[in-house]
């Protein structure tokens, strides 16, 4: 195990949508594959998938 994948990014009470999107992208650029949401006020949402842009699978 690699130590990238130990590392877990939580979002908690994300209000804007876009902004998960956001992280899943930066995070795939990064090889980081574990995103928790805790209380997102809008998700499943377009505009994350929107933002995502081609890291649609870490949604």
């Amino acid at each position: 195990m690699n130590a990238l994948s130990r590392v877990r990014i939580v979002l908690v009470g994300t209000t804007h949508p876009g902004n998960i999107g956001a992280v899943a992208r930066a995070m795939c650029t990064m090889a980081l594959t574990r995103l928790y949401l805790v209380r997102p006020k809008f998700f499943p949402h377009e505009e994350a998938s929107a933002r995502a842009a081609g890291a649609d699978a870490l949604l």
